[in-house]
Formats: C-alpha cells, sequence, structure tokens
C-alpha cells in the first residue's frame, strides 16, 4: 500500500470513529429512532455537510481524496477543533517522509535552561534526550530498553521516582500527538511497535491508546512530588520532526 493509500484509509478510520462519538440531538437532529450503531449516519453526516452520500461513502472507505474546503465542513458537522480539521487536511494532502534524521543535536543544549523537567522527543515522541530534572522524576531514558524510550511509554509503564499524581491529562495530550503521528506515517514500523508496547505494558490504560481523537496540545498539568506543573510542548520553527516537552509551574514559562 502506498503512502498516500495508507492515508486515505487512515483518514476514513478516523471519519467512522469521529461520526460515531456525535449524537443526533448535538447536531439538531431528532433523537429518536433504532440505530445500529451510535453516532450519527453517513447520510447525515452527507447531508450536514453538503456532500452527496456516495462520494462520502467512498471517503470514509479510502477511495477518494477530499478538498480542503469539504474536510473544514466535515470537520465542523463531526465536532472537530481547529487541530482536528488540519489533521483531516494533512491527511488528504500527498505524503512525505517521516523525517530521516533525529531532532537537530543543537536542541539538546537547551534542555539545561528549563526551570523544571524537559525532553527532547522526535516526531514518534521517543525520547532523545533529557534534562537531570525530568530524570529525577521519571529515570533515566537510556537506562531503558531502546525499545521503550519513550515518552508515552515512560508516563504510563515507568515507574516514577517520585509521586506523580493522575498523569492522565498529559498522556491524552500527548496520545492525541502519537495519533496524530501514526495516521501522518502511516506504516511507520517503530510507531506500531510503540503502540504494541503500550497495549502490552499498560493494560490499564487500553481505552486510552485504542482512541482515535485528535487535537491541540493545550496545556495540561501534572502534580508531581504534591507540585503542580503545566506542560508545554513546543515544536521549533525548521526543526521537522522534533519537539520540546518542558514543565513548568503554572505561573512560569520554562527558562
Amino acid at each position: 500500500m502506498t503512502g498516500c493509500a495508507a492515508r486515505r484509509r487512515e483518514l476514513g478510520a478516523c471519519l467512522r470513529s469521529y461520526r460515531r462519538l456525535v449524537a443526533p440531538e448535538q447536531v439538531g437532529l431528532p433523537a429518536g429512532g433504532r440505530r445500529r450503531t451510535p453516532g450519527l449516519r453517513r447520510e447525515e453526516v452527507a447531508t450536514l455537510a453538503g456532500v452527496g452520500l456516495s462520494w462520502y461513502t467512498w471517503l470514509e472507505q479510502g477511495r477518494v481524496t477530499a478538498s480542503g474546503h469539504v474536510l473544514e465542513s466535515v470537520g465542523r458537522v463531526l465536532g472537530l477543533d481547529g487541530a482536528g480539521r488540519r489533521h483531516l487536511r494533512l491527511l488528504s494532502a500527498p505524503a512525505e517522509p517521516p523525517p530521516a534524521t533525529p531532532p537537530a543535536a543543537d536542541l539538546v543544549p537547551l534542555l539545561a535552561d528549563f526551570a523544571g523537567p524537559a525532553a527532547v522527543l522526535d516526531h514518534r515522541l521517543d525520547i532523545v534526550a533529557a534534562n537531570p530534572r525530568w530524570t529525577r522524576v521519571w529515570g533515566e531514558p537510556r537506562d531503558v530498553d531502546p525499545a521503550r524510550r519513550n515518552v508515552l511509554w515512560q508516563l504510563a509503564a515507568g515507574p516514577p521516582a517520585v509521586p506523580v499524581d493522575d498523569p492522565g491529562p498529559l498522556m491524552t495530550a500527548l496520545r492525541r500527538q502519537f495519533r496524530m503521528a501514526a495516521n501522518l506515517y502511516a506504516g511507520d514500523e517503530r510507531i506500531a511497535e510503540v503502540a504494541e508496547l503500550l497495549r502490552a505494558d499498560a493494560p490499564a490504560y487500553t481505552p486510552l491508546w485504542e482512541c482515535r481523537g485528535i487535537g491541540a496540545f493545550g496545556e495540561p498539568t501534572v502534580v508531581v512530588a504534591g507540585r503542580e506543573l503545566r506542560a508545554h510542548l513546543l515544536e521549533p520553527a525548521g526543526r521537522p520532526g522534533s519537539a520540546l516537552l518542558f514543565l513548568a509551574a503554572a505561573d512560569e514559562r520554562g527558562a
């Protein structure tokens, strides 16, 4: 399967998943009547978005591509935010190869400037480097099996060295980013490997791993050793496939 075909398939899977999450009354339709599956019917989405039913069916089946205008309309019917609708457009665009190189080495020295835990991540959310404040909480990534040097695995399955209360909001925000990467780089073997490890090593979070929802990262919070920290994800311009994840007190912005 080509990269474009794989992405069309992922786009269709996303649309089917989102459609099942929208109750008829959310879009002004009557709630009555028997439905074999939850959510909206295909014909309802097509009508509300102003497209033909056959064409929308083919879109969900990964057989056609769509313009940005049409995907904006469909995304709005499905209740997606700006980040979600942008993701639909990206999936419909020509496939691009994943970054061939890890994040630029000059990002790593920046870790020392952050007052809280910080890490450099690649597009799969693998941890490239972390500062001492990060390792004091979650351990040194280099001490973990290379296959498990992923921030989602570390948060979900790696026992923290200090108390961490309710990492759920942070994991949810990061999982949305991971899902977007899985869709955009359909067929990436490393992404598939991480997904399998998460299911095997952190089964308590299975609903989170199986969710297809995507969206903006936001500013999720996590309580570390009794202190509330807010997470930020920065994607430096000109550094495709790289990101800086750092946690700071709610009234701070990093350094």
